[in-house]
């Protein structure tokens, strides 16, 4: 690895202790993987206090040290002369700064597409990652989906679901660089904004899906969720938003100062959809673009996938396209794993895997399966014990009316008493006790029950977080896989009706 020294007082403001150049090779905020010649960043969150391991990170070889408490940092530094430690007023804007100078500014060599919302963006963004790649224009993709290069996903290790931490972000876009491709999508949590990980980014386009309560167990109120989602939009030069979305669109209109495109489908916008109809290989819709019309056959199903496709067709005009070359690779377009996936097997009935986790997002997909024929439509629905308890209930309101048998399960328990999770959904029900609503604790066991339930004819929809590749059970990542599940029950069939 090239070593290189940096002068510290030109890269941060805060007071400095120790020699002011040291060579930093890799920043990082975790103590554990701290190597030698590294930065360590202490941040302060809800369970740990980065101060407490700066013994750790120096014994591994941190040389420089950045945090906001001054009397543990000065303490420190009268222990360690050699190293290099700064106070400054905010960790996690250091950490942004310093991963992002480090790894070489890399996403000032791209073209970079924020996509943020609380439905959508997954699907938003690997649309217009698809789109872009079909065009030529080589771009990659982070998100819940994973981290994808042109071509493929890659193996980049993400620690957070969706948006990755600073040091993460910026080594894959310097992979990207490397690569030498043209741009990158990325997802933009109303978290990830809060906590400053996107901050040293300017993004070229920046994308609005909605806004419906989530993440209040972080943010509090919808108002300070809304603001945090709105600071993608305080560093884009170009926006794409939802005309259709009533809580965040009017705001995004009124204040966005750069070049915007509107999209919608109830709403007047400069992408409009109408005539709206579900086939059995997707829909068919009319694409009104700045005044001229099209007919669209996308292999999407839902009218809010097809919001979803506007939105990352609008994208990509902004980066430069024309909308006649965009449409032209429609047809081709990638779909992300566990958004309204079929999967496919030798059974008379049909699995549909969602990640609709709530409750604006079930209704859409509820939506959509009901206009596929089916005998009777199975649904399993989870709460999720790391969110806010409230929208657990409101899952079943909107699931109960609509679902033949209705399982409830959980997701994410995190420390969350499993029991407890299921009883808060079925509070939602209007007759809990009824024969068509079973609960299973966990998510394996709901699964299974959902195919034991189905018949020739039936739709079996099976939503909620059950893609990412593990479930949070107490503090531990334990690995998880939904089509693993799956192959598992068909497995144990196939052995049970074996001859003896």
């Amino acid at each position: 690895m090239k070593k290189k020294m940096y002068i510290l007082t030109e890269l941060l403001d805060g007071s400095f202790k120790g020699p002011d150049r040291q060579e930093i090779h890799s920043v990082s905020y975790d103590s554990r993987e701290i190597e030698p010649g590294d930065a360590f960043i202490c941040i302060k969150g809800e369970h740990h206090d980065g101060h407490l391991f700066i013994k750790q990170a120096i014994e591994a070889g941190a040389q420089t040290i950045v945090g906001t408490d001054k009397e543990v940092l000065d303490l420190s530094a009268a222990d360690h002369p050699h190293l290099s430690f700064v106070c400054v007023k905010d960790s996690r804007s250091a950490l942004a700064v310093l991963s992002s100078i480090v790894s070489g500014s890399p996403s000032d060599s791209l073209h970079t597409i924020g996509v943020t919302g609380t439905n959508g963006k997954t699907t938003v963004a690997t649309f217009t990652h698809s789109i872009l790649n079909s065009l030529s224009f080589r771009t990659g993709s982070l998100g819940t989906a994973g981290i994808w290069d042109d071509q493929q996903k890659t193996d980049f290790k993400q620690t957070v679901p969706t948006t990755p931490e600073a040091p993460d972000i910026h080594k894959v876009l310097k992979y990207f660089c490397e690569k030498k491709m043209q741009g990158a999508v990325i997802e933009s949590t109303s978290i990830a904004l809060e906590q400053k990980r996107l901050e040293t980014i300017h993004f070229n386009v920046a994308i609005h899906t909605n806004l419906t309560p989530e993440h209040l167990e972080f943010h509090q109120t919808m108002d300070a969720y809304k603001k945090a989602k709105m600071k993608l939009f305080q560093q884009a030069a170009q926006a794409v938003i939802n005309a259709d979305d009533p809580l965040m669109a009017e705001d995004l209109i009124q204040t966005f100062k750069g070049p915007a495109i509107t999209y919608g489908i109830r709403q007047p916008a400069d992408l409009q959809a109408s005539h709206i109809e579900t086939t059995r290989t997707g829909t068919t819709f009319v694409l009104d673009a700045f005044g001229t019309k099209y007919s669209i056959n996308a292999p999407v199903f839902g009218e809010y996938n097809v919001s979803n496709l506007l939105a990352a067709i609008a994208a990509c005009h902004q980066v430069g396209f024309s909308i006649a070359s965009i449409l032209s690779v429609i047809s081709h377009i990638r779909k992300p794993e566990g958004r309204f996936q079929m999967v496919e097997k030798k059974v008379p009935y049909q699995i549909i895997l969602d990640y609709a986790h709530t409750p604006d997002a079930l209704a859409h997909v509820l939506e959509s399966v009901k206009q596929i024929p089916h005998r009777q439509l199975i649904v399993m629905i989870t709460g999720i014990g790391l969110r806010d308890p409230n929208k657990r209930p409101l899952m079943a309101k909107v699931v109960e009316s609509v679902a033949d048998q209705i399982i409830v399960s959980v997701d994410q328990p995190g420390h969350a008493d499993r029991q407890g999770v299921v009883n808060d959904v079925c509070r939602g029900f209007k007759q809990p006790t009824s024969p068509h609503i079973y609960t299973r604790l966990h998510r394996e066991e709901g699964i299974h029950l959902a195919l034991d339930l189905a018949g020739p004819g039936d739709v079996i929809l099976l939503t909620g977080i059950g893609f990412g590749g593990y479930q949070i059970v107490g503090d531990k990542k334990i690995p998880y896989s939904e089509l693993e599940v799956i192959d598992y029950y068909f497995e144990k069939q196939s052995l049970f009706k074996k001859p003896m």
